[in-house]
């Protein structure tokens, strides 16, 4: 079994010496001279985040700064976050791709490669690039993740930082669990009986029977996990099964109906689509657990309205199949690819030489002395608020990076105020804890094939009314799962499994790091 894990990208001594490169100017005399006669078009996520005062995706600050620092005339081309393939997909249709095409579904990106659309890197790696290629050269196990059914590269990519792969976690209010006189749980029972405690001891200590035990947030991600059994195809006895069909499933479907029947959790979870009820809950102090995020913002809003509440971080619980790591992403963050609308990829290969040697640090964190000062070796913000209109927004143009957060840099780089230095605190733990367990991923990613698309697409909305009816309503866990396999079995499931076994056989040379 493949046992996908995460190495540690990015040393300190490389930040400072990235740092310093970036600040010294050192081959920006083009830009400079205003000598911008090369062009690029590149795809950038609209997340709606750019204030009318910085402009718009297209122009403001930072894609004014590319272009002095580079001298190469890009012209950013805006994709709805939410809606990211299917605009990508009609610009591709229409032939008016964008030179580079930046996504995070790799399965998206390997449509591309099967329709022809995308331009192989291998040689222009080997002989036009000098810092991806020792980038690359230093990071082996990306190959995997870039290297397609052909056995050649279409795709940059980089490493993700560790706070980027972990970004699923669970938080438990230590004060309830002093309250009612528990320890932290550490299996499934455990978090179950330490849920019924705050569901009945009143640990708010306000006389009246109004709390929950849980707070739903990404709960399928982190329920799932805790059993092994997410979405994802798994390798059992030598051939890939897709997650909900396995025994495993039903058993995390049982994990999550007893907290429905239990009245653990918010019986109206299943219509809250924003998950507003679920904030409310844990931010007014009325659920004494959270599934979510390892960088959880909503302490914040809980300690404004509670001072003396004490959230910290809970580590994996285990289960009947050990304790497993929470929903993690890929070792791979995003990948970048040239389209044959590229007439001169050396011009693509300068850009992303810049962006993975020293563009990316400024468009993580600014201009030093305005949105950040260097502090023992890590940048630390200077004023949040100013980053929120002039830096939050710049996220998405740094499509290469080398930056691997480590926790205990997370109070460093944050305001020096007790309340900031309180939550980056929590937040270091939180990282740590959700850190310690590895999730259990056996592909680096799965086949692009219509007939896989198509199929999980009709799967997809039956999977989730079986998995509500379960929860829910009167049909067993083990009903669900026999109802699962009976479905995806008449939607030409097996056909499909045989595909992607034949798949998994013929590729696994290009799996494996």
């Amino acid at each position: 079994m493949n046992k996908w894990k995460r190495g540690v990208a990015f040393g300190m001594a490389a930040l400072m010496l990235c740092a310093t490169a970036m600040l010294s100017g050192c081959g920006k005399d083009e830009a400079a001279n205003g000598e911008t006669t090369k062009k690029l078009t590149i795809s950038v996520y609209d997340r709606g985040m750019v204030p009318t005062s910085e402009g718009t995706y297209s122009d403001n600050r930072w894609t004014r700064w590319i272009k002095e620092q580079t001298g190469i005339d890009v012209e950013w081309v805006p994709v709805p976050r939410n809606d990211a393939t299917k605009k990508l997909s009609l610009l591709v249709a229409s032939g008016e791709a964008p030179n580079i095409i930046t996504e995070y579904d790799q399965n998206f990106i390997r449509t591309l490669y099967s329709q022809g659309i995308l331009q192989p890197i291998d040689d222009l790696v080997a002989n036009s690039s000098t810092s991806y290629k020792a980038y690359l050269e230093a990071h082996p196990e990306l190959l995997p993740y870039v290297t397609f059914d052909d056995g050649k590269m279409y795709a940059f990519t980089n490493v993700r930082s560790q706070d980027s792969v972990a970004n699923h976690s669970t938080w438990i209010r230590q004060d309830w669990l002093d309250k009612v006189g528990m320890d932290m749980p550490q299996t499934t029972d455990e978090l179950i009986e330490v849920a019924k405690a705050f569901r009945d001891k009143d640990p708010d200590g306000n006389g009246q029977n109004d709390t929950y035990g849980i707070s739903f947030m990404n709960w399928e991600a982190i329920t799932a996990a805790m059993f092994q059994a997410n979405t994802l195809w798994y390798e059992e006895d030598g051939q890939l099964v897709y997650g909900p069909l396995t025994d495993r499933f039903a058993d995390a479907l049982a994990f999550a109906k007893t907290l429905y029947t239990e009245k653990l959790i918010d019986p109206e979870f299943i219509t809250d689509k924003d998950y507003s009820r679920q904030k409310q809950f844990w931010v007014t102090g009325k659920a004494g657990i959270l599934f979510n995020t390892w960088q959880e913002t909503l302490c914040g809003d809980l300690l404004k309205n509670d001072p003396n509440a004490k959230p910290v971080p809970l580590a994996p619980v285990e289960s009947q199949y050990g304790r497993n790591g929470y929903w993690q992403e890929t070792e791979a963050e995003r990948y970048s690819v040239l389209t044959n609308t590229l007439e001169d990829p050396e011009v693509a290969m300068e850009f992303l030489d810049w962006m993975i040697e020293d563009g990316w640090f400024t468009l993580q964190f600014g201009l030093e002395g305005e949105h950040y000062q260097m502090e023992d070796g890590v940048p630390q913000v200077i004023d949040a608020e100013k980053n929120d209109v002039e830096l939050k927004y710049s996220v998405d143009y740094h499509i290469l990076r080398q930056w691997d957060l480590q926790p205990e840099w997370i109070p460093k780089m944050a305001a020096k105020d007790e309340t900031s230095q309180h939550l980056a605190e929590l937040k270091a733990q939180s990282l740590e804890s959700t850190l310690l367990y590895p999730f259990r991923r056996d592909l680096p990613y799965e086949p692009a094939m219509e007939e896989l698309t198509k199929l999980k697409s009709d799967f997809a909305p039956i999977e989730k009314q079986v998995r509500i009816d379960v929860i829910t309503g009167d049909k067993t866990p083990e009903q669900g799962l026999e109802e699962y396999r009976a479905e995806w079995k008449r939607l030409g499931g097996d056909e499909v499994d045989k595909l992607v076994n034949e798949w998994y056989q013929a590729n696994k040379a290009n799996l494996t790091k």
